[in-house]
């Protein structure tokens, strides 16, 4: 194999792997939003205990369940000036301590959960945050919160 032919090969094999990482950067800090037509049951029972809201990120931690559920799952939104939600990447987190305040051993424990998104772009927020709240039949529990 000639020189040149390997040079050809290793900056189209630099270049897909560039390619590569772009494509995953942008599928996981997209910034499409959805529309808000969040409805549900109201959601009583969920606390912020940090919120971070500025020109590079927001940042979410708290937890959230519903009484009645062993298990919920969580989504976290942040309105955006003309009314649109950008979906936050969430997950549960360990919280003992919530089992241990209502009760119900170890009934709550993923009841916690952190909520980010890395911003690409400068979005104009309201500040306002919407907690989904899912139980096992898809019902949703929403609750509204508003970062200081």
């Amino acid at each position: 194999m000639s020189k040149k032919t390997i040079n050809i090969i290793y900056i189209f094999l630099t270049l897909m792997a560039c390619s590569c990482i772009l494509v995953f950067f942008f599928t996981w800090n997209s910034v499409s939003t959805v529309e808000n037509q969040l409805s549900g049951a109201l959601l009583d029972h969920f606390h912020v205990d940090v919120c971070e809201i500025n020109k590079h990120k927001v940042y979410l931690s708290g937890w959230a369940f519903i009484p009645t559920q062993d298990h919920s799952i969580t989504r976290v939104y942040a309105e955006i000036q003309n009314g649109d939600l950008l979906p936050l990447a969430s997950n549960s987190v360990l919280r003992e301590d919530i089992s241990k305040v209502f009760g119900g051993g170890n009934k709550y424990w993923y009841a916690g959960f952190q909520a980010s998104k890395k911003l690409i772009y400068k979005e104009t927020f309201t500040n306002k945050i919407f907690i989904v709240t899912q139980d096992e039949n898809n019902k949703s529990y929403v609750a509204q919160y508003v970062c200081k």
